[in-house]
């Protein structure tokens, strides 16, 4: 056919404007990541070439990787596809100087550099988070040398089945790119994204950050189809009309397919060229068969057996063929070999890459390869996949081992009882290498992989099986797969009594007690870690006695049982001291436990102690998931404490400790540190972002201990934005989850063991609701109730920093003033011994209101709350601060001051329109025209119509007639993310539809900004 490459670009000028700026700008130094998504033959890949096609004529290195569906287990095979043929090209000398004594670690993405050696003495008792963390640096560093040199475009392909490790890598590098003449451009299957979920969370996180943008390709349009049409076959219009319209119907505007379904056409003569003129358009129907996989399937069948037999050769290797593998597995003559590959070639069903001394094939399409691969039948291509691995093997000689991914997976794949030794061999190789790089998920599916084998074939004895099942059940609880984790722990702990080893059953009960414990199953938890303790103190194992008693102690703690838990962790310290160890990862434990421990009973000052030795015990013991909670610990300290500056720095390090243990757990945890702060500071947009999307992250991964908390903090904010019903359905939610209906009423749960930090939030959720309902009376009601609990299970602090200001504000709103007074003299009391700045200021505001309605003694009422309003602003605590004010200016307007009022309400009014605080904005309003003052508008003008860049973008989108989950496709966030923002939307601009916000984009000239 003629032109196809410039006519399958028709309708897609928006898409190579983006690329072409994305190349200007990279090249002035502000590098860029760009995925472009869709659907199966939408397009992607010729847009990536042609894209880096005009990167290389403007003096680019370009460097292609692509992702194989057989090979998205083995890590970093991505990047490593993309730059190998780059570093081979590299003279010794370049390369030393790009690498900069980091060859070691690159050696694991880039074998031609032949430091094995030095890399096992590099990573010889090595932390392997911290190898991976050098890894990402070093890896990062050596492509800002290469661009330096210069720009640098890489394509990676097909990422709907990379790696984990690859997409780890391709996050930490979008990061660092944006000062760096770097382009990264990837292309992925649409329809394939969320089976891939870290796929989907990188994308998501880099959107966030503004580091990446995804062009999402549609299918041409019908006019696009004529045009394309048109120009492939230089035809007029008029004689291809209804042939373009009937195309466009069959292929439904996919590049792909229309291109297929053009060359089936020509090549079976149903549109010939007659005398320089194309003819055939007049047929009155499409004979071909029903899908396009049938007409791929029809171009392959027309492959001489040659062909046909490396093309299915090809298929199973699935990855970027060599010619000197594909020789060694064809069993034909190297003509027979050169003639089948020239007609694989010239059909375009593969295309040759590499360079001369390293020719690779590629398919043309990942479809192509799909379809030859589907078509062998199962039988055949076990047949196959056997063949291929016996002769790679052959091939790797003494190296085999370092090809242990590769060999892995083509041995697996041929299900043969006579190579399951062979498949159990590599598996198990690989899964060990995968976990020094601290790739989690490729290592737990070659090491289930290897036991599913192990277990059918009892024989193979030559490799660790409970080396295996325990490392699989360390791996899946890393995973946050703890029933899997669980099954395989019971096994663990069969198998070491049936042998007898207390020691391993000590350790094997202190594994299942964490996996409750992170699960929410405290009682669980308990019970293994009594079990263990038995089984330590029959083997005299005085290490995992001590690890116990600490874990047992923080079970304790979140159980409410906190004499309890305090006398386990001295017990645990005792008998490290009596046994003469000094040994910082228990150390680092034991006071991690007692940081938590004083953080919830005070002295506040204690536990900031505990917390400096937490830290470095667990630095000195580098230990990442130590330093991780030392720094968790620590972060809820000072966001209890009021500390917004050192929490910051605390989350920060935690954060970037989870990230180096790509842990897809402990980002949640500081994620709802971070919706408190949020909340208190008053970015409530934020707060309510991070909530919902952590909470649907928690139920995937089966947190159940954080889903109350965070149902509660978002909770609130809907509350106070006046959204009654979210606010009631969140705080249901919590209250089941927690367990207080198994209670039997809202005031307690009597004397049976509570999950406290639950249990007293919900309590606290469901007051405020009460309140806010005008039930004062039910609101203290249900706060004393949790403030018992508390009381009950020693938690101080939550009762300060909660449920006293809230049961206060209840009895003041209901005139009962005893209540209020009993509970600020506590309040005053509690704050002052643990010096408790938000509960000092809370105390001061609480008397305050006091003097006012009780004492009539407005001055001194004055007095109290401006004190208040200054300690709440100084944490800061914006939207408490301006409540503050707002009762503050009644007590200005009663002494006669009626200017100094109205200054007090306009602030109070600035703050609670700029976080969407409903309520309490339509109160202030009203109070300013009681004082004849007239409200100013209810936006404030941070943005473009006082609203912010996100909004005004969800705006625009209403205005174009998109639903909410068309905004959210486009946006990368949820429906629900997308109400609440319109939620905000429809406050600020006083609108009551989308229909008005619309009209209201219009006018205001929103939609050309």
């Amino acid at each position: 056919m003629p032109k196809p490459d410039e006519a399958l670009f028709v309708g897609r000028s928006a898409e190579l404007a983006l690329l072409s700026r994305t190349i200007d700008e990279a090249a002035k130094g502000a590098g860029r990541s760009v995925f472009l998504v869709g659907e199966g033959g939408i397009g992607k890949t010729r847009l990536a070439a042609a894209a880096a096609a005009s990167a290389a004529k403007q003096g680019w290195t370009v460097a292609v990787g692509r992702s194989y569906p057989v090979e998205t287990g083995v890590p970093y095979a991505l990047f490593s596809d993309a730059l190998v043929p780059l570093v081979r090209k590299l003279e010794l000398g370049t390369l030393a100087v790009l690498t900069r004594g980091s060859a070691a670690e690159l050696s694991y993405l880039f074998p031609v550099l032949g430091a094995g050696g030095e890399r096992e003495r590099t990573s010889a008792g090595a932390d392997p988070s911290e190898l991976k963390a050098r890894l990402l640096w070093n890896f990062t560093q050596f492509l800002g040398r290469l661009s330096a040199k210069q720009p640098l475009f890489i394509v990676l392909e097909n990422l709907q089945w990379a790696d984990a490790s690859s997409l780890e890598l391709l996050h930490f590098v979008a990061r660092q790119i944006e000062t760096k003449k770097i382009i990264l451009l990837g292309t992925y299957n649409q329809a394939e994204r969320d089976s891939n979920p870290v796929l989907r969370s990188t994308e998501q996180s880099l959107v966030g950050l503004g580091s990446l943008t995804v062009q999402k390709l549609a299918p041409l349009q019908s006019a696009d189809v004529e045009d394309l049409v048109q120009q492939t076959f230089d035809v007029d219009g008029n004689s291809t009309r209804h042939f373009s319209a009937m195309l466009y119907d069959w292929t439904r505007g996919n590049p792909f397919f229309i291109e297929e379904t053009l060359k089936s056409l020509v090549e079976s003569g149903a549109l010939a060229n007659r005398d320089g003129r194309w003819t055939g358009w007049e047929m009155e129907t499409l004979h071909l068969p029903s899908t396009i996989r049938d007409v791929v399937k029809a171009r392959v069948d027309r492959l001489s057996p040659n062909a046909r037999k490396l093309a299915n050769l090809a298929a199973v290797i699935g990855t970027r063929a060599g010619h000197e593998t594909l020789a060694s597995v064809a069993g034909l003559s190297e003509p027979e070999i050169i003639s089948g590959l020239d007609e694989l070639l010239a059909q375009r069903v593969l295309t040759e890459t590499g360079s001369v001394d390293s020719i690779c094939y590629d398919f043309t399409h990942p479809l192509l390869q799909q379809v030859i691969y589907a078509e062998l039948g199962q039988a055949r291509a076990r047949t196959l996949h056997a063949t291929v691995a016996e002769a790679l093997e052959s091939v790797y000689g003494n190296a085999a081992l370092s090809h242990a991914d590769e060999l892995a997976l083509h041995f697996a794949h041929a299900h043969s009882q006579p190579l399951a030794r062979k498949a159990v061999k590599y598996l198990y190789a690989a899964g060990r290498a995968a976990i020094e790089r601290y790739a989690n998920r490729e290592a737990a599916n070659y090491l289930a992989a290897a036991l599913d084998n192990l277990d059918k074939d009892s024989t193979i004895t030559d490799v660790p099986r409970e080396e295996i099942i325990s490392t699989l059940a360390r791996i899946r609880q890393r995973l946050g797969e703890y029933d899997a984790a669980m099954s395989l722990w019971v096994r663990a702990r069969d198998d070491a009594k049936t042998r007898g080893e207390r020691g391993t059953i000590a350790d094997v009960e202190h594994r299942m007690g964490l996996a409750c414990y992170w699960s929410g199953k405290y009682a669980d938890a308990l019970a293994h870690y009594e079990a263990g303790l038995s089984e330590a103190s029959a083997s005299a194992d005085r290490a995992t006695t001590v690890k116990l008693r600490l874990a047992k102690g923080i079970a304790l703690q979140d159980l409410g049982r906190l004499k309890e838990a305090q006398a386990e962790v001295e017990a645990a310290l005792a008998s490290a001291a009596e046994a003469g160890m000094h040994n910082d990862s228990l150390l680092s434990r034991a006071h991690r436990a007692l940081l938590l421990l004083y953080t919830w009973t005070g002295p506040l000052d204690l536990a900031r102690k505990h917390g400096v030795q937490a830290v470095t015990h667990a630095e000195a013991a580098r230990e990442r998931m130590l330093e991780w909670t030392a720094h968790w610990g620590m972060a809820l300290l000072e966001g209890v404490s009021g500390d917004g500056a050192t929490f910051l720095e605390h989350v920060a390090a935690s954060d970037r400790l989870a990230e180096q243990m790509h842990s897809p757990l402990l980002p949640l945890w500081s994620a709802e540190l971070m919706v408190q702060y949020h909340s208190g500071t008053g970015d409530w947009d934020a707060a309510i972002e991070i909530a919902e999307r952590t909470i649907t992250a928690a139920k995937s991964l089966s947190q159940r201990t954080l889903l109350p908390r965070l149902y509660v903090w978002s909770g609130l904010i809907y509350l106070w934005r006046g959204a009654e019903e979210k606010a009631k359905e969140y705080f249901d939610e919590a209250w089941k989850l927690a367990g207080a209906e198994k209670a039997g009423s809202l005031e307690g749960a009597g004397e049976r063991a509570l999950d406290v930090p639950s249990i007293v939030p919900a309590h606290l959720g469901m007051a405020s609701y009460y309140l806010a309902k005008g039930h004062p009376t039910r609101a203290v009601d249900i706060g004393e109730a949790g403030l018992a609990i508390a009381d009950r299970t020693g938690y101080l602090v939550w009762a300060l920093q909660w449920l006293l200001p809230t049961i206060g504000d209840a009895a003041l709103t209901g005139r009962d003033f005893a209540t209020a007074a009993t509970h600020l003299a506590r309040m005053r009391r509690d704050a002052g011994r643990l010096n408790h700045r938000l509960g000092l200021a809370y105390a001061d505001a609480c008397d305050g209101l006091l003097a006012r309605f009780r004492d009539h003694d407005p001055a001194r009422a004055i007095e109290l709350m401006q004190s208040a309003v200054d300690q709440l602003e100084a944490l800061p605590f914006p939207p408490q601060a301006a409540r503050i004010r707002r009762r503050l200016a009644g007590a200005f307007v009663e002494v006669g001051d009626r200017e100094e009022g109205m200054r007090q309400l306009r602030k109070a009014h600035d703050v609670f329109a700029r976080v969407g605080a409903t309520v309490e904005l339509e109160g202030t309003r009203e109070e300013m025209r009681e004082l004849g003052l007239r409200p100013p508008p209810k936006s404030v003008t941070s943005g473009a119509a006082g609203l912010t860049g996100r909004e005004i973008e969800i705006a625009r989108m209403v205005a174009t007639r998109k639903s909410n989950k068309e905004i959210g496709g486009a946006l990368q966030i949820s429906a629900r993310t997308v109400s609440t923002h319109l939620s905000n939307i429809f406050l600020k601009l006083s609108v009551g539809s989308r229909g008005e916000l619309a009209d209201f984009v219009r006018q205001h000239g929103l939609l050309e900004q």
